[in-house]
């Protein structure tokens, strides 16, 4: 009788445990407010803000539901860099990840930004256009 009473508790807290850690697991990811990919920049870029990038690879955070979003750029999980952007449809999604800039000083102005995967592209310009 012993044996077959341990039997069910043993399974019952597996269950809670298996349900906590999943519940953990999912807790940390879980931003449904906002997509991300990973941006690597070849030169040191700048926005129209002023903000710089060192080159090296970021996090992008766009949030969703947004026609003029503020684009975050992280770095271990901290906030780098933001920069006010406009998205624009496509038809199909872009292949790969593209930036486009123009030479600003000692850095590039970064213009556009198609995230692969995405059929959006993020144009980033002047306050006011």
């Amino acid at each position: 009788m012993e044996v077959l009473g341990r039997k069910p508790l043993i399974g019952l807290m597996a269950a809670i445990l298996f349900t906590t850690c999943w519940g953990f697991a999912s807790w940390g990811s879980h931003k449904s407010s906002e997509r991300a990919t990973n941006v690597t920049f070849a030169n040191m870029m700048k926005f129209q803000n002023g903000e710089t990038l060192p080159a090296g690879t970021y996090q992008m955070e766009v949030p969703q539901n947004s026609q003029t979003p503020t684009v975050t750029f992280l770095r271990n999980g901290k906030v780098v860099a933001s920069s006010n952007a406009k998205v624009q449809s496509q038809e199909k999604k872009n292949p790969q990840t593209e930036v486009d800039s123009v030479m600003s000083g000692k850095a590039q102005l970064i213009t556009e930004i198609r995230p692969g995967g995405w059929d959006e592209v993020l144009k980033f310009q002047p306050a006011g256009k």
